[in-house]
């Protein structure tokens, strides 16, 4: 019996591959420029940690994370997100006593036990960022740039997303607020999902995140309508840099948004694409100022964000200049004919002498000389070879190689030296590579 990948996960293949590595690189590019360092946080925490940090009442935290216990009777959950960690990174390591401003990044997997569906896994992909020490409401302006230039640069474009951003006030206005909340969902009690229901009295903002009764809230309260002066300015200030014109950055004011976690605390945002049907939100993050002091440091202003790789991904195609050019050597008769075919595939991996000359990525494979030709190209076709170098008796008594384009199976045979340049052969599959 073959076995099979566990329900809701998968594996990350062929032109996702290539995706994410492209979507990757655009993020390390974008962090480097915003002035973030990596952090690679464990993939397993202390099942303690995310009570603590993402909430008790949280369905993560309820129902989504893989727990476990291991030999020592210590409980343990596989991570459903990467802030918690983050933060515990940051007081392990007394980054909060420098007294500066700390800017962490981090790419990799996080798991949760949900129902999986169409772009949603129990293993999925995020990168993140986590900005620490600055209260300004240009950190949160300058954290969602962040996000849309990762996006921006992986190839995205910003007409085809949908920037939401609102506020969800503070410690002093919020409570207002979910006494609102909750007497508005208490009349309506009725109607609501058995979900929604246990939310009244425990976690009231959870209601308008839910996915049966939320898009009917139409006329709930917003979390807007209740700040405090200071969170209203700080509101009005990240607004205020996000539509500078300059940027060409479009937002959407989005007053019922609310986030799924319990640490968020004024600006929150997410950004979602009508390219993925129900499952639209491609990133979201938000400001968390009271979740160091919560986990037991100080009081420590943050901001941060993640984007899902797998729907991003999604979104995407592998970029032709930088698709790999796919390089198969079949040689048959003399030995002398491997030996030659050895050469001319480390000449190609070669940076300078290979792949600058021939102006894009290429992987090089070589054949087995002991198998017929026929036998060498159903391999190559296998292995999907955009090109079959081909050297045997006939071709090596003559100095020349056989260049063969899997696309269309046309063939020419070539020189492969010539006085003063002893790779003239790459020119011709230059030549042949971009028609």
């Amino acid at each position: 019996m073959r076995l099979s990948a566990p329900r809701g996960t998968r594996d990350i293949k062929d032109r996702e591959v290539l995706v994410f590595r492209e979507l990757e690189a655009a993020a390390l590019d974008a962090f480097r420029r915003w002035g973030y360092e990596e952090l690679r946080t464990p993939i397993f925490e202390s099942r303690e940690l995310f009570r603590r940090a993402v909430g008790e009442t949280t369905d993560i935290v309820e129902k989504e994370m893989f727990d476990f216990t291991d030999r020592g009777d210590r409980e343990l959950s596989l991570r459903p997100e990467g802030t918690a960690g983050v933060v515990r990174a940051y007081l392990e390591h007394s980054w909060d006593k420098t007294g500066g401003i700390r800017k962490l990044f981090y790419m990799g997997p996080m798991f949760r036990a949900e129902r999986p569906q169409a772009g949603r896994y129990r293993e999925f992909w995020q990168i993140g960022a986590e900005s620490f020490g600055n209260p300004s409401p240009q950190e949160d302006a300058d954290t969602i740039m962040l996000a849309a230039h990762i996006l921006k640069w992986a190839g995205l474009e910003w007409k085809d997303l949908c920037f939401h951003v609102n506020s969800l006030g503070c410690q002093e206005c919020r409570p207002k607020y979910r006494i609102a909340l909750a007497s508005y969902l208490e009349n309506r009690r009725a109607t609501l999902c058995e979900n929604c229901r246990a939310r009244i009295e425990r976690n009231p903002l959870r209601a308008l995140d839910c996915k049966i009764d939320g898009p009917t809230m139409t006329d709930a309260p917003a979390p807007v309508g209740s700040l405090c002066q200071a969170c209203k300015a700080h509101f009005d200030e990240v607004k205020f840099y996000l539509n500078r014109p300059e940027l060409g950055f479009v937002f959407q004011e989005s007053p019922r948004l609310v986030r799924g976690l319990d640490y968020y605390t004024r600006t929150v945002f997410e950004i979602t694409t009508e390219g993925l049907g129900a499952q639209n939100a491609i990133g979201a993050g938000g400001r968390y100022d009271g979740l160091v002091k919560q986990m037991g440091g100080p009081e420590v202003p943050a901001i941060g964000f993640a984007l899902g790789m797998d729907r991003v991904a999604s979104l995407l195609k592998p970029r032709e200049g930088n698709r790999i050019l796919r390089v198969f050597f079949a040689f048959t008769g003399r030995s002398s004919n491997g030996a030659k075919a050895t050469v001319w595939a480390n000449v190609l991996r070669d940076k300078d002498r290979g792949e600058k000359r021939l102006g894009r990525p290429v992987a090089a494979i070589l054949g087995d000389g002991g198998a017929s030709l026929k036998s060498q190209m159903r391999k190559a076709d296998g292995w999907g070879a955009d090109v079959v170098v081909i050297c045997g008796d006939e071709e090596g008594d003559k100095k020349k190689m056989r260049l063969k384009d899997m696309k269309t199976g046309a063939e020419n045979d070539v020189d492969y030296s010539r006085d003063g340049d002893d790779d003239v052969w790459i020119d011709s599959l230059k030549i042949l590579a971009s028609t």
